[in-house]
Order: C-alpha cells, then structure tokens, then sequence
C-alpha cells in the first residue's frame, strides 16, 4: 500500500482580533488598513499553508482540521469566507477534507446550530454536534484517481467537541481491522491539566482513548505544534498556525527547542504496516511574538534601569515582530523618573511593544501620583481575588484588565513625552 499523505490541522482560530489597539496601517496595506492586524496575521496563514498543500509533492490526499477552526461560535463574515476559501480550494484540487468542531466553534446555545455546517457544501465532511461518527468506504468516494486507491481502507474516527462532552464510556470508538485507522477529536488529555494560553480549559480526552491502537490521533486545543501528550502513542498537537497571544511568545534571546519556536501543521505519512511518519508543514512566515527576559528593578534606580531596558530594546528583532517585556519590583518613584520619551522611541524599533511594570508595594507617604501608578494594577487583581470565585474566570478577567490598564498608562507617556514632560 502507498503512503497516505496526511495533512493535520488544528486552532486556525479565524476571527480572533489580538489587541483592540494593534491595527493595519497605510503603509503595511491599503485594502486592509484599519483591520485588526492578528486577524489579518491569521488569514494569510491559512491562504499560505493552503497554497503550500495545494503545490506539496508527493500530493496530499487529506486534510484533517482538529477543530477550532474559527475563534467564536458566531463568526465574523470575514472568517467564514476565509474558511470557505480554503475549503473550496483544497476540495477542487481532489484533496479530502474533514473537520470537526471544537470548543471555541461549539455555542452553548443548541439552535444556533454550529458556524462549520456551511462548509459541507463546499466538498468538506464536517462532523459536528454531539454524536461520533467513523468515515470510510464510500465517504471518499468523491476523490478521484490514484488517491482514490490510497483512502480505500482509510478510516477516520471523528469524535468532535460536544460528542466528547456528552458520551463519557466511547465503547463504540475502537480501530477496524484492516483499515488505517485515525482518531480525530478536540480537548485536553486527562493528565493535561493547565490552562491554554486564551485561558480556556476544554474537556478532557480520556487516555484510554488514545490508548486503542490507532496509526495516528489528529488532536486539537492544544497550540503546542507537536505536542505529544503521551510518549508511547502516535497522537499529536497540530498547534495553531500563529502565536496568538504573548503566553505564546517565543522566549528572546531566541531558542531553537522552545516550544513555541515552530508553528505550522502536521503532516504525516500512514500505512498499515509501518508506523506513521511525523513531518512538519511549518508556517515559516509567522508573525514573531517575543518574549524578553524580565528585568528586575528590586535595586536599581532610574539610571540602571534606563540602561537595562535600553539593553533590551536595542537587540537585533525583525521589524514586524511584537515584542512584550516585564520589569519587576520596580518603585513607582522609579517608574515616574524615566525618560518615557526614550522609552517610546526605542518601542518604535518592532511593530509593537508591550511593557508591563511589576510595580512594589509602597506606603501611603508616598505621593497621591505615585501610589495611583503603584497600586491601580494590584487594586484589579485584590479587586477579583475578592469577587470572583472562578479560577478560570479569574484569570481571563485578570489577564483583561492589565492589559487595559497598561493600554492606558501607554497613551497618557506618549502624551506626557509630545509635551515634553
């Protein structure tokens, strides 16, 4: 039997819009001046992996999507077409196309109905709703060809987000004899218990699962690019094509074995006899989300500190890059004496810049400014700790509000240095 060339994808996450603040200019794009620039990041991922499947030699004969393929349950016009397109795309070029929901793609309100059904009518198989289905035999019968040969005695066990939600024993979910068999499904593995870095926690999938003797387990949630929950099972994280937020962040200076050094698609080389085959379709021209090393201004004051993050600003980053740095234990006294101009000079060497002081902790001696600065980010997380009884919740909302609070610090230093203060 001739391989299956397999194409795993997982997270594309269509219609997610990164910070309300990050935008499109003039200068990058006329037509798409005014958009959110990580939305427009993740569409011209898509087309360009869906280019690269399209031209791959020796051709692909499926594309599984791992779920998640847009960010909310009601997507934006935008997102469905960009979904649509690179679904009539790969069809037209006899390419199989399979997808299932995950958590971002399923509503918890039932007759909203699920935003992939649409794709169907575009050549797609999509599995959806709260009931598992296997898809073999006639299934590929609109595939034509040499690959028609290939996807004879392949099977796909699609197992979508609410099936696994709502069938917790999957007695019914076993490999077939003869067949290749691939395990297609969304959520965490039971032994994964962290939250992802949009601070959801998906349901999990059981190990026992994982553990039925498949060639393959195309997973989603997950945005790891392949993540191997369990080392002695062939089942991976395809990841998302783009890091979507900084707790996705490659660590600077850069590392070639951080996990977030490679975002991109799986793609996998199957037959009955021989294990499966594990490549990397890599989404090279991915938007880079770096993570500097965090200063700690415990002792320094406003001269040291200037020097360390001159340091680190003026590292060789490409132009388009976003960049987030951290400075803890830092005196709000401290804070206020920097050169902020300088500051938002050396922000304007990468695409964007985010800075978040780690202010102390300082007494009501202090000046009235001083301490609004020092406390306003610790009042919002005092501010949940006692209102907010959801750790998950928590989070997101924690995560939430210091971005805004830093937002706004950002505008009134840009004000403060076009004054000259």
């Amino acid at each position: 039997m001739t391989a299956i060339r397999l194409i795993h994808l997982a997270d594309l996450h269509l219609g997610y819009s990164g910070p309300n603040n990050l935008l499109v200019t003039e200068a990058e794009s006329t037509q798409k001046a005014g958009r959110y620039l990580r939305e427009v990041d993740i569409e011209h991922a898509v087309q360009n992996i869906t280019a690269e499947i399209v031209s791959a030699q020796p051709p692909v004969d499926i594309v599984l999507l791992a779920g998640d393929i847009f960010h909310k349950p009601s997507p934006s016009p935008r997102a469905i077409t960009c979904a649509a397109r690179m679904v009539r795309k790969l069809t037209s070029n006899n390419i199989a196309v399979v997808i299932i929901d995950g958590n971002h793609d399923t509503s918890s309100i039932l007759h909203t109905g699920s935003p992939t059904t649409f794709l169907s009518a575009l050549g797609a198989i999509v599995v959806n709703g709260s009931v598992s289905r296997i898809l073999r035999d006639t299934c590929w019968q609109h595939i034509t060809g040499p690959k028609s040969d290939k996807l004879e005695k392949l099977a796909i066990h699609a197992l979508p987000y609410s099936a696994l939600r709502g069938q917790p024993d999957f007695t019914h979910v076993y490999p077939i004899e003869g067949y290749v068999n691939v395990l297609l499904t969304h959520g965490r593995v039971s032994n994964m218990a962290e939250l992802n870095s949009l601070y959801k926690m998906a349901h999990t999938i059981p190990v026992d699962i994982l553990n039925r003797g498949w060639h393959y387990a195309a997973l989603g949630d997950w945005h790891i690019h392949r993540y191997q929950p369990l080392h002695h099972v062939p089942a991976y994280y395809a990841g998302s094509l783009e890091p979507l937020t900084f707790g996705e962040a490659m660590n600077y200076p850069l590392d070639p074995k951080d996990a977030y050094a490679v975002h991109g698609a799986i793609d996998v080389r199957l037959s009955r006899e021989q294990s499966a085959e594990i490549y990397t379709l890599a989404n090279s021209q991915a938007r880079p989300l770096l993570r500097l090393k965090n200063i700690d201004a415990l002792d320094m004051n406003a001269d040291a500190l200037m020097m360390a993050i001159r340091e680190c600003l003026l590292a060789e980053f490409p132009a388009h890059a976003l960049v987030t740095l951290e400075i803890l234990n830092i005196h709000p006294d401290v804070w206020l004496q920097l050169d902020h101009a300088e500051i938002a000079t050396l922000r304007q060497r990468v695409r964007y810049c985010s800075i978040h002081p780690r202010l102390q902790h300082i007494s009501t001696t202090s000046s009235a400014a001083a301490v609004s600065e020092a406390t306003l980010d610790h009042q919002w997380e005092y501010f949940l700790e006692q209102y907010e009884p959801d750790e998950e919740a928590r989070t997101w909302y924690k995560e939430a509000g210091l971005r805004k609070i830093e937002e706004a610090q950002q505008l009134l230093q840009s004000a403060y240095a076009q004054e000259g203060e």
